[in-house]
């Protein structure tokens, strides 16, 4: 006598029930591992910053020391700007997760 394995399956009874703890578990793991990989990458990218700014500092200091000073304000103004530009470009598209204080604010 054969039993058919899909008869099986729905005379069991009910479906087993939902382990709420390891899925909060498992929540949690895959949310620490998204936390460590999101900070390695900002270290990495604050660190690639860091040491371009380092070796491009002769270079812009002697550009800077060299301007005449109506010049160095422009510059000042301009990158001022660009930045607002850009943080406002930001905003805007909500491509920066922002704190949910924030958030409220906007």
């Amino acid at each position: 006598m054969t039993t058919d394995p899909l008869k099986a399956f729905f005379e069991a009874g009910e479906a087993p029930v939902v382990d709420q703890a390891f899925r909060a578990a498992t929540m949690q793991r895959i949310a620490q591992r998204r936390l460590q990989l999101g900070l390695a990458r900002a270290a990495l990218a604050g660190l690639v910053v860091f040491v371009a700014l380092l070796l491009l500092r002769p270079i812009l200091v002697i550009l800077v020391l060299n301007l005449p000073a109506s010049f160095g304000q422009a510059v000042l103004m301009l990158a001022a700007t660009g930045l607002l530009a850009l943080a406002g470009y930001y905003l805007a598209t909500r491509t920066v997760p922002l704190p949910a204080w924030v958030q409220r604010l906007l």
